[in-house]
């Protein structure tokens, strides 16, 4: 499988989250290690990150950032 999705560098409190930000996978997104975890768990393997960048980040965020991954996995 290969996937693109969006990542957010840190855990946000579900309090503070934007609908319309939620709505377009900005507040949901989840960090790279649960991204990646959440995978492993549903029994994919020779998980590797295909391209990771800079997606969104600032302000206009909460100062956090969002990265876009491109990740290949394995699931047999």
């Amino acid at each position: 499988m290969i996937l693109s999705d969006l990542i957010n560098d840190e855990e946000i409190d579900k309090k503070s989250i934007d609908p319309d930000k939620w709505c377009s996978c900005i507040n949901d997104a989840l960090t790279k290690e649960r991204y990646l975890y959440s995978i492993r768990k549903v029994g994919f393997y020779d998980i590797e990150i295909l391209e990771e960048k800079l997606y969104m980040g600032g302000d206009n965020i909460q100062g956090r950032q969002i990265t876009s991954l491109v990740i290949k996995a394995v699931k047999a």
